[in-house]
């Protein structure tokens, strides 16, 4: 399972910011994803208890899963702005600045360096004024415009493709010009391009037209009074069309079809895999029978999955991609696909047996959410998922910013990296916490498990806020064993434990949706706002702070906890280190 959705997990938060979305966008698409979750997971978890349907709705939302990864191959990219500036003179130029004046990363200005013995076309769509047909009449030696240049209104002219056109665009009935806009085609020689400031200057060589039977008329610009014009722009030039094209969308997304098209498809691609995991974890459960601390033996090898295919996930999409910039996102719809179909037929094949029953499932449940050690638990399961989310959210995004402004040579196999980073994740974290997690809790017990987690991800959250190449965060992904393998082993088996008999998917369900319903919701919504106000580094040191915080309020709680008799709190608040088996632990939560 955690094959099939790796790939398109991993790499959903780079997909929408190619397609244009901001972290705040993002923060907050991923703060309504994580609720779906904790409204869902239960009533599954509930309506599989009640009518021992569990192996039909696992199958049903693994095959549902895979198409929906493939729909989104077909989700369109936001309208961009790709206008620049003409500005003609004794020589004409075309002005790229970026908006808001915000910095052009090193990798920018490094990529159109290396491109300077290079010549290239450009599309241009350019507002008309009196003054543009005049120049345009009198100096560039279009003949054809003066018989329209001093009429009121301005008839059109077909234009059509010269044979010889380095335009790379498709064929259409635009007009060359008319009352409101100039198409012209401008060849552009990048020894000439200029670097000032935090703007470049690509000088125009020549500007064309290609119309009806006539000849191609080709002139280089010059205006006898400056011009300035904004224009709509399409060059060849992946290197340029990635400066020009902004790094995400600026008006509202909510106006937008894509947006919304986009929202649905990930809203249904993230409820699946979240009932998967559900129902996986429960499947797990029942064949584990009395022996939960097993639990992270047998998701090690859901971690090694994720691992392998996110690493070759990774290394497809670079192998597919031409541009260092905008990705070729299109092998991991066709890998999620193909995975899970193969883990349909897999599934197919397991032996689920459902032999507990609770007579009243929403009763037991009531009367779990009345005792303290449960609502402490949530309460912990939801500061985790906070920091989980920021992780899960804005880790790859960091780490392409940080390329972009530092290792330029990073971003031809960023995705590799990023792939890599899963696999460091999984095998070298995960993996053996997970197959050790058990003997881990029976050692430390719960909270003191719990505090070691906070206390990590403070030290995680802090290295990633002073890093400079994205290379090193293979090194610091091997705390994952402890973030998530040792976090996630510890949240699903203390819910096993807690649960009573027939109750054990509903109370999962609970937890895994409130890790993320309500933890990896705030995490992300809080992530995406600090991201888009103060960058990827200073949001990294906010968190590390935060995680520092409530590390040391846990571990205060327990010294007072442990030190004042007369709270006669139950074991799982108290401080018992005691790891209890599932028949101990109904009995205690029965005494209590």
């Amino acid at each position: 399972m955690s094959a099939g959705v790796a790939p398109m997990t991993t790499f959903l938060p780079t997909i929408a910011k190619q397609l244009g979305y901001s972290t705040i966008v993002v923060g907050t698409i991923y703060s309504i994803l994580p609720i779906l979750s904790l409204i869902m997971k239960p009533i599954v978890g509930a309506i599989v208890d009640q009518f021992r349907v569990k192996k039909l709705i696992f199958l049903t939302f693994i095959l549902l899963s895979g198409l929906i990864a493939f729909s989104l191959m077909f989700v369109p990219e936001l309208p961009f702005n790709t206008t620049v500036e003409f500005n003609c003179h004794d020589v004409t130029y075309l002005n790229v600045c970026p908006e808001n004046n915000v910095p052009l990363s090193k990798c920018s200005i490094k990529r159109v360096k290396e491109n300077v013995g290079d010549q290239f076309g450009c599309e241009l769509k350019c507002d008309n004024s009196i003054h543009f047909r005049n120049e345009m009449c009198s100096n560039w030696g279009f003949n054809d415009y003066c018989l329209f240049s001093n009429t009121s209104s301005v008839k059109t002219i077909d234009y059509y493709e010269p044979k010889n056109s380095q335009i790379i665009r498709t064929k259409s009935n635009k007009k060359y010009f008319n009352d409101d806009h100039v198409y012209l085609f401008v060849l552009i020689e990048m020894m000439h391009s200029v670097n000032v400031h935090n703007c470049f200057y690509f000088r125009i060589k020549s500007a064309s037209f290609f119309f009806n039977d006539s000849e191609i008329v080709n002139h280089t610009p010059v205006c006898n009074t400056s011009l300035r014009s904004q224009c709509q722009v399409q060059c060849s030039s992946e290197v340029i069309m990635d400066l020009i094209t902004p790094q995400k969308f600026k008006g509202s997304v909510l106006e937008l079809n894509q947006f919304w098209i986009f929202f649905l498809l990930i809203s249904l691609f993230w409820v699946g895999q979240a009932v998967i995991y559900s129902l996986g974890d429960s499947i797990c459960f029942d064949l584990l029978g009395n022996k939960p601390n097993l639990y992270g033996k047998q998701r090690c090898w859901g971690a090694i999955g994720w691992g392998i295919f996110s690493i070759f996930a990774g290394w497809l999409l670079d192998i597919f991609s031409s541009s260092d910039v905008n990705k070729n996102y299109l092998p991991i719809y066709f890998l999620c696909l193909l995975v899970l179909l193969c883990n349909f037929f897999v599934a197919s094949k397991l032996g689920v047996t459902e032999t507990k029953i609770s007579t009243n499932i929403f009763k037991d449940f009531g009367k779990l959410l009345t005792e303290i050690k449960v609502l402490g638990f949530l309460s912990w399961a939801i500061v985790v998922g906070i920091c989980t989310g920021m992780i899960w959210q804005y880790l790859f995004w960091y780490i392409e910013d940080v390329a972009s402004m530092n290792e330029c040579n990073t971003q031809h196999w960023i995705k590799t990296l990023q792939g890599l980073i899963s696999g460091v994740q999984c095998f070298g974290g995960e993996v053996p916490f997970f197959f050790w997690s058990g003997w881990i809790m029976k050692r430390l017990g719960h909270l003191n498990c719990m505090s070691l987690v906070l206390g990590v991800f403070a030290f995680r959250f802090f290295a990633y806020s002073i890093l400079t190449n994205p290379i090193w965060v293979l090194v610091i992904e091997l705390t994952n064993g402890i973030t998530f393998g040792l976090a996630y082993a510890v949240l699903m088996s203390y819910a096993s434990i807690l649960a009573l008999p027939g109750s054990e998917s509903t109370m999962i369900g609970l937890v895994g949706g409130v890790f993320e319903g309500i933890g990896v919701s705030l995490g992300s919504l809080i992530g995406g706002c600090l991201y888009d106000k103060y960058g990827g580094a200073q949001t990294f040191r906010l968190f590390a702070y935060g995680s520092a915080l409530m590390c040391a309020i846990h571990l205060l709680c327990q010294k007072v906890l442990k030190s004042n008799k007369k709270l006669s709190f139950p074991s799982f608040i108290s401080g018992s280190t005691e790891y209890a088996s599932p028949n101990e632990a109904i009995h205690m939560l029965i005494d209590n």
